[in-house]
């Protein structure tokens, strides 16, 4: 059981390192900016948004997992907004960050520890479109790398997890 506050699911079907889950919404404050494909400053950017760079200088509760969606032109990343703030989430004061919705939804999943890197996500990418398509699903929507440790958490204690949204065929 983990400290931290992580968005509310039902795990529809699991096998192995796969799950089909069903979301709930929830919030994010994303990080997107053009100038910064690569997201460098992304975590940073999130990091001081939560320590009280917000307008209403107000400091929130670290949640995981931390996300990260890759479209063709960039890269986003995304915390999730704890539940208490549902109502009246913290306005950013950086430009580069905004409030989204995360619709409810179909999702799958694979899981795996280690440290996270682009062969061992794009081999798992590979391997949760095939099950996803196994099980008669379609995926809906970019893929996104969900990470749920701190960086100083050894590598065989680490949880990392590919999320599609996915549809029945």
């Amino acid at each position: 059981m983990s400290k931290y506050e992580t968005p509310d699911y039902d795990v529809l079907m699991k096998e192995e390192e796969f799950e089909i889950r069903k979301y709930v919404d929830f919030f994010i404050v994303e990080y997107e900016n053009t100038n910064d494909p690569e997201i460098r400053n992304g975590f940073g950017s999130l990091f001081k948004y939560i320590s009280s760079d917000n307008k209403e200088n107000e400091k929130i509760s670290m949640t995981i997992p931390v996300i990260q969606e890759e479209t063709e032109e960039k890269k986003k990343m995304a915390f999730v907004v704890p539940e208490k703030y549902s109502n009246q989430i913290p306005e950013p004061n950086n430009p580069n960050l905004k409030v989204k919705k995360f619709d409810e939804g179909l999702f799958g999943s694979i899981q795996y520890s280690g440290f996270s890197n682009e062969s061992k996500e794009l081999k798992m990418k590979k391997k949760l479109e095939a099950w996803i398509l196994e099980k008669g699903y379609e995926r809906q929507s970019n893929y996104m790398l969900a990470s749920y440790n701190a960086p100083l958490v050894p590598p065989m204690f680490r949880r990392n997890e590919i999320w599609a949204r996915i549809s029945k065929v």
